[in-house]
């Protein structure tokens, strides 16, 4: 059963309880008070006819008569009850059970009357084949003889009302508790729409449809359970983007690592057969032995990297303090025969600084730009390193005037195997690795990797860390930095507008 049936059942079935008994309830108590007013007033009756006999009594006591007392008592009592005005039957009898008067009193078998007590009232009701009777009977000392008086009052109006009532009750109920149902089908399908359209969300995202979202809409709780539903969808929307991505990534990676795996195996294979089946010269053979070795040199520099990358991908052990000028001039050593090489000019602007990094594999990121930086200048020509703080923390900059990135999008080569010149990495025994190592291990101190590059013009590549990897000291000289150049922009600020 859909909830929404079962929401509009359970409240229709609550409803039908509670009118109906409320309804009979009433019901019950009206006829119960309809009755109690009958029993007062032939209480009252009662009392009224005792009196009268009393004052009859005190009456017979002066006033002579040829009648025996018994005669004349009853006369006296077939004159009270046909004088009066009773709205009731009345009956009187003696001690012996005899009737001594009597005004409509209905016909009733004596078994099923009882006699009662002096100070004692009985009232019950009787059937009869008119219907029910209420019937009331008291004992009166009256002289020297002692009178039973008895009572009626006709129930059958009140029990026709009464069905009457029932009936009509029957047909109001029946109307209201269709109105009722009626009114709950449109209600809780209103209610449960927006939990009808979640889960239907819910059966679209779980066939894969992971764009599908859910309307806002319904009361505040239903609201907010749409927009928790919506922030996971696009929560699970995003991590399966990431998986897909990954997937493919991973693909490519495999591939290019296959086809760089290949290359210098297929050149190693060649030349070995060459040298077991052929017979050359030494020249020749010393020759092969060299393309052998650079062949195999070069799968070790890609086996080396793939080491690296896997190792910055790693969760990074605690970082040392490091002064970031002794840091740098570590890196530069090993450049120097390279800079000599190609006549290449080197110039350092670092200020004094203390990180928390790990050393050994930020001195391959390093040295990775730094290499790259090499490659692509040409002699005469200006590398430029440049570390100092920002108003986010602190960066490395390195700069070249080589021959730039032709790509438009220049982070491309940040991702594993993408290389900007196949012939010259080729020639310096590059797999693409450099740069994807480099991302790996910035990203791993919480930083990131900026490119900007133009062609002719050359490529800068900095590396953009947050405060939390500076040292205390640092960190208090980085946010004097980061006064005084709001300063400065207030300072223009304020001399523009004079302007």
């Amino acid at each position: 059963m859909k909830l929404r049936h079962q929401l509009a059942f359970s409240a229709f079935a609550v409803f039908a309880l509670i009118f109906s008994g409320s309804g009979l309830t009433l019901i019950e108590i009206s006829a119960r008070l309809r009755q109690q007013d009958q029993i007062d007033a032939l209480i009252a009756q009662n009392r009224a006819i005792d009196g009268m006999l009393s004052s009859a009594a005190a009456l017979m006591a002066f006033t002579p008569s040829s009648f025996s007392p018994q005669r004349q008592l009853q006369n006296q009592l077939e004159k009270i009850l046909a004088d009066s005005a009773l709205e009731t039957g009345v009956r009187i009898l003696d001690e012996e059970g005899r009737i001594m008067a009597d005004s409509g009193f209905p016909e009733i078998d004596d078994d099923q009357m009882e006699t009662p007590q002096n100070d004692q009232i009985w009232m019950k009701i009787k059937n009869t084949a008119a219907g029910p009777i209420l019937i009331s009977a008291h004992a009166l000392p009256l002289n020297d003889t002692r009178l039973i008086i008895q009572s009626s009052a006709d129930l059958r109006a009140l029990r026709r009302d009464v069905q009457n009532q029932l009936g009509l009750f029957f047909f109001i109920n029946l109307a209201a508790c269709a109105v009722y149902w009626l009114a709950m089908i449109v209600v809780s399908r209103r209610l449960t729409q927006p939990i009808e359209q979640l889960a239907e969300g819910e059966r679209q995202i779980a066939g894969g449809r992971w764009s599908q979202r859910v309307p806002v809409s319904g009361a505040q709780e239903l609201k907010a359970l749409a927009e928790n539903f919506n922030r996971m969808a696009e929560t699970v929307e995003q991590k399966v983007a990431e998986l897909e991505t990954g997937n493919q990534e991973k693909e490519i990676f495999i591939n290019n690592l296959s086809h760089e795996m290949k290359t210098p195996l297929t050149s190693i294979l060649g030349y070995t057969q060459l040298l077991r089946r052929t017979k050359m010269s030494p020249q020749d053979a010393e020759q092969a032995l060299d393309i052998i070795e650079s062949e195999a040199r070069r799968m070790e520099r890609l086996s080396s990297r793939l080491m690296q990358l896997i190792i910055a991908a790693r969760p990074l052990s605690e970082c040392s303090a490091a002064a970031l000028d002794s840091f740098i001039e570590q890196a530069v050593l090993r450049l120097k025969p390279a800079l000599r090489e190609k006549s290449l000019r080197l110039c350092v602007e670092c200020e004094p600084l203390t990180v928390l990094i790990d050393e050994e594999l930020m001195q391959a990121a390093l040295r990775n730009v730094l290499d790259n930086a090499v490659k692509a200048s040409q002699p005469q020509t200006l590398i430029m390193i440049e570390a100092k703080t920002t108003e986010t923390g602190w960066q490395i900059a390195v700069r070249d005037e080589g021959c730039g990135i032709q790509d438009p999008h220049p982070e491309r080569m940040l991702q594993p195997f993408v290389m900007e010149d196949q012939a010259r990495s080729r020639k310096h025994h590059g797999a693409g690795l450099g740069l994807a190592l480099t991302q790996r291990i910035v990203q791993a101190h919480g930083g990131t990797v900026e490119i900007d590059s133009q062609p002719g013009h050359g490529t800068e590549v900095r590396f953009v860390f947050p405060p939390e990897t500076l040292a205390a000291d640092a960190k208090a000289k980085a946010s004097q930095t980061k006064a005084r150049m709001g300063k400065s922009e207030q300072d223009k600020e304020r001399t523009h507008e004079e302007q």
